[in-house]
């Protein structure tokens, strides 16, 4: 603090002296554009001081500035001028329109182009670093932000990753997540965990099938490019970050179950069978208050940015510790990160070098853990002694002989405490890119990119002898176990491919690029159990597979005037997952742009800065399915202990698995009509898309008529389905002063999916089983005419008040009745995909404060309330274990007896309405020297939600409502130092 007081103390000192020792003069003038029209509120700043104005709705200004000052005038959607006043009083100032976001490059596959020269719909979204809240996962960073992409967050569970859509996905059984490709390389997972937020530079996501028919072969469902940052090209300067936050978290909303004296009276009224004498306990436990916490975690990162002997590079280290709000629960996460840009042979040959790596530590806990945390007696405690240590030291259902009851539910706190994991996740992701510009010839470009993404996930469990649940499950006698699984995945590219590109008769632009790419996946997995000798305990379970995929692809660009854009597109795919007669597909597209802002009729226009409209069409393909032989016979061969014994001889079976001989691509067309726009020199700027999608061919998981296969159910093609959809983002900056700034966004998408065919001759009765509850249960269909994932469930039957009759419904003759059997039951009509969703954001800035906040909502889905379906009084007292347990307050208001889990009582409007996050700021600058700044912030998490759903939650991805990790609230205080 004292040295920050001299520091404060010595610049108004000499502030003071140079005040007294240089001239004040003042000056006037007027700002105009390049159109002699005014320029209304640009600013004009004495640089390298807060002395400043801004101009008049005249364009006229006037300043008292030192004689030899230099000015600052700048505006946006212009380019900023600094200008010497040299003792000059009077100014006519000109400024240039700023081209910068017309010609800002975009990343897309296998190239870039400017941004203004994009014919597919693609939206390139850059973190705000200011108000972009904490991020935990390089996901979290999309939640709301662009349209047309929803992005449903993880479980409340620190590392839990969230679930990305793209228009939806375009597929029923085969994988719906969209492409990731990291610096170029297309990886096999989702799970992008691995990669530290800290390192990304931006995100494109391709969504329109002109932009990304490109990657064929698994695009069908979009593409979302990872560019990581970059070293710098300043030599010899070397650009110190690091940026840190401490966070705490806290549980928000508790699911909303009975408290100890409610408990007692509803037992008393209504537990049935309960046998005399049975007691309740003499404690009051709040279990979900029990396996909770206050959870602290912490967050560093530090990168070095420069050039050596003209290589640039980038290295960087990053460290995340974070407790989740479940005891026992952690997740940490070490990275680093190596990036080297050297150029050669007078920059025609350039070397993109990037290494990533790194560890993810994590002690997971079970969803079924936080479940049943909700149901245990409230009046039994935490901890009890038993002889012989059983139980360890925590409480346990014991029978009137004091032994164990096998049948009970176990001890949530002593599962945590007693139960050892650990989930380490190993994951080096790289490439090495060159590029070579052929010398005399420079129009033409020879790329390569050889990449990897290698990961290794082990997982290791414990449980001690004696722990509550060894007396539930495992052999129900206290004897431990201990369970080891390892999964290695490995992914190696090769991609070949050359760009030429050629300007001709001035408004005449072409570029070219044609190519190959070579890609193997491979995984080995292999999980063993053993007891408490260390002895192995069932069978042990592996496998290992491998996937190749071959491409060939190409594109064409055609510029005239940069108005008029056309763009064309084909790959040809090979992937080994079919028959040779079925493995090549082939996927064209086509796109063409008309910037309507380039002609003469509307250049007059002054508001208009940008016009362009976009029309396309292509086609994508997708082979994503469960297993990578499902075209051959396979063969599963039998365990030890179903060997069969021949003679003298243990013979090993061999069973054989179905397969489809003829399985092959499906493919989904795409028609888009989108229109860029821009008005005030881009200070409002946005996009609006239309389209349509079809796919035919599904990939679908059915059952097929016995004896036709060696399974009840294949991997097949059959089925058809539409999608269509509107999108549309705006971007504003209503104010723009010198001192202050208010900047504002938004994105709104509307979503409707149909499936049109299931099977080769469609009937009324035919759907396909979905959305799983256990036990072979579902409460969703897929069927013809529906929107996917459409609840399948029996209407409630209610009486003269409304109040829903316990175990009756309306069939769907009309009739009241109590079997709960599939020909009671209805299609709702009503589904958990989320047809309408949006996002907001809003960031204020004044001098050096700042304050952003982030929100995203949706509406139009529904969400079945399972925890309260499967509730009932039958939950009080449980006759087969002679134990008791608790209920929600909701089953205090139905009144059942029983679990009602196929009701339609319990689907709820999903709508919801949730602050993200509010970010308060503070920056400081010139520390020491004229690099150094300093940023300090303050952050809330998880703010508010606004809902009508009786849960905690709405905001599940597949719209039921089961045992669930409540996401946090959480509270951090960060500081990013530049140096």
């Amino acid at each position: 603090m004292k040295e920050i007081f001299i520091l404060l103390l010595s610049i108004l000192i000499h502030s003071s002296i140079y005040a007294q020792t240089t001239k004040n003069i003042l000056i006037e003038g007027k700002v105009v554009d390049d159109q002699r029209e005014a320029v209304i509120g640009a600013s004009i700043l004495v640089k390298g001081t807060t002395n400043g104005t801004v101009t008049d709705v005249d364009g006229y200004f006037k300043l008292n500035v030192p004689s030899n000052a230099i000015l600052t005038v700048s505006f946006i959607g212009y380019e900023a001028q600094e200008i010497p006043v040299n003792g000059q009083k009077n100014f006519s100032i000109t400024l240039l329109e700023n081209q910068e976001m017309l010609n800002e490059v975009v990343v897309i596959g296998y190239g870039q182009v400017k941004k203004g020269d994009v014919t597919g719909s693609l939206t390139t979204f850059k973190p705000d670093e200011l108000s972009k809240g904490k991020v935990l996962t390089a996901k979290d960073a999309l939640v709301g932000k662009i349209a047309g992409v929803s992005v449903t967050p993880g479980s409340g569970a620190p590392g839990d990753e969230g679930t990305i859509r793209i228009r939806m996905g375009a597929s029923l059984s085969a994988s719906n997540d969209p492409l990731l490709v990291i610096d170029g390389v297309p990886v096999r997972s989702t799970s992008i965990s691995s990669i530290n937020p800290a390192d990304i530079e931006s995100f494109t996501v391709l969504k329109d099938a002109s932009a990304t028919a490109i990657y064929g072969s698994r695009a069908s469902n979009g593409v979302i490019i990872i560019t990581t940052k970059k070293g710098s090209q300043t030599k010899g300067k070397v650009n110190l970050n690091y940026s840190g936050s401490f966070t705490i978290s806290q549980v928000v909303k508790y699911l909303d179950v009975l408290d100890t004296d409610t408990y007692r009276k509803a037992f008393k009224e209504h537990a049935n069978n309960v046998p005399d004498g049975y007691m309740l306990g003499d404690v009051s436990t709040d279990w979900q208050k029990e396996v909770s916490r206050t959870a602290f975690g912490t967050d560093h990162n530090l990168s070095a940015t420069g050039a050596v002997a003209d290589i640039p590079y980038r290295i960087s280290f990053g460290y995340y510790n974070q407790n989740g709000v479940i005891k026992e629960n952690n997740y940490e996460r070490l990275s680093l990160g190596v990036g080297f840009a050297p150029q050669f042979f007078n920059k025609h040959l350039s070397l993109d070098i990037n290494v990533k790596g790194s560890i993810e530590n994590e002690n997971p806990v079970s969803g079924g853990t936080v479940g049943s945390a909700s149901t245990f007696d409230p009046t039994r405690p935490v901890y009890a002694n038993y002889p012989n240590n059983v139980g360890l030291g925590y409480f346990m259902w014991m029978d009137e002989n004091g032994n164990p009851i096998t049948k009970a539910g176990s001890n949530p706190v002593a599962d945590l405490m007693l139960t050892d994991k650990l989930q380490k996740n190993k994951r080096s992701t790289g490439n090495l890119a060159a590029n070579y510009k052929i010398h005399g010839f420079e129009d033409l470009t020879l790329h390569a990119n050889l990449g990897y993404d290698v990961r290794v996930d082990d997982y290791d469990e414990s449980i001690p002898n004696n722990a509550p649940s060894m007396y539930v499950s495992h052999m129900q006698d206290g004897s431990g176990k201990s369970y080891t699984s390892k999964n290695e995945n490995r992914n190696y590219l090769i991609d070949l491919y050359a760009n030429y590109k050629k300007d001709f008769r001035k408004d005449h632009s072409i570029s070219a690029m044609g190519g190959y790419g070579w890609q193997r996946f491979w995984y080995r997995n292999a999980a063993t159990t053993y007891d408490s000798k260390g002895e192995v305990y069932g069978d042990p379970t592996s496998g290992e597979a491998e996937l190749y995929l071959l491409s060939f692809y190409g594109r064409l660009n055609y510029s005239y005037a940069q108005k008029l854009l056309l763009t064309a597109t084909l790959r040809a795919d090979a992937s080994s997952r079919f028959a040779k007669n079925n493995r090549w597909g082939y996927f064209p597209s086509a796109a063409l742009a008309y910037r309507l802002s380039e002609e003469s009729f509307l250049k007059d226009i002054k508001a208009l800065s940008d016009l362009k409209l976009r029309l396309s069409y292509g086609q994508t393909g997708q082979q994503d399915i469960g297993s990578y032989y499902q075209h051959l016979g396979t063969y599963t061969t039998s365990y030890d202990a179903s060997r069969y014994m021949f003679g003298n001889e243990w013979i090993t079976l061999y069973r054989p698995n179905g397969y489809d001989p003829l399985i092959k691509w499906e493919t989904t067309t795409t028609y888009n009509l989108g229109i860029d726009y821009g008005f005030l020199n881009n200070r409002i700027s946005g996009s609006v898309d239309i389209y349509t999608r079809r796919t035919k061919n599904l990939l679908n998981f059915i059952d097929v008529p016995a004896g036709s296969n060696y399974t009840n159910k294949i991997d097949t093609n059959i089925g058809n389905m539409k999608n269509k959809g509107i999108e549309l983002a705006v971007s504003a900056i209503p104010v723009k002063t010198r001192d202050w700034e208010w900047s504002i966004g938004g994105n709104f998408t509307w979503n409707a999916s149909e499936i049109t065919k299931l099977n080769t001759i469609d009937s009324e009765d035919n759907s396909i089983n979905a959305g799983s509850i256990g036990d072979r249960d579902y409460v969703q269909r897929h069927k013809v005419g529906e929107t996917p994932y459409t609840y399948f469930l029996l209407k409630q039957a209610y009486d003269d008040n409304g109040n829903p009759l316990d175990g009756k419904y309306v069939a769907p003759n009309g009739d009241i009745v109590t079997s709960e059997s599939d020909v009671n039951k209805y299609m709702t009509g009503k589904s958990s995909h989320m047809p309408y969703f949006y996002g907001l954001s809003t960031r204020i800035s004044y001098k050096n404060w700042d304050l952003g906040a982030n929100a995203h909502g949706g509406f139009g889905h529904y969400v079945f309330n399972y925890q309260a379906a499967r509730d009932s009084f039958d939950k009080l007292y449980s006759a087969d274990g002679n134990t008791s347990g608790n209920i929600m307050s909701s089953t205090l208001k139905t009144g059942f007896t029983q679990s009602r889990k196929f009701s339609d009582y319990f689907l709820e409007k999903g709508d919801f309405f949730k602050i993200d996050n509010i970010t308060l700021g503070y920056s400081f600058s010139k520390l020491w020297n004229d690099k150094t700044s300093l940023r300090l912030a303050f952050n809330v998490q998880n703010v508010a939600l606004i809902s009508g759903y009786s849960g905690i939650d709405p905001e599940i991805f597949s719209g039921i409502d089961r045992n669930s990790y409540q996401r946090p609230r959480m509270y951090s205080f960060s500081l990013n130092l530049n140096f």
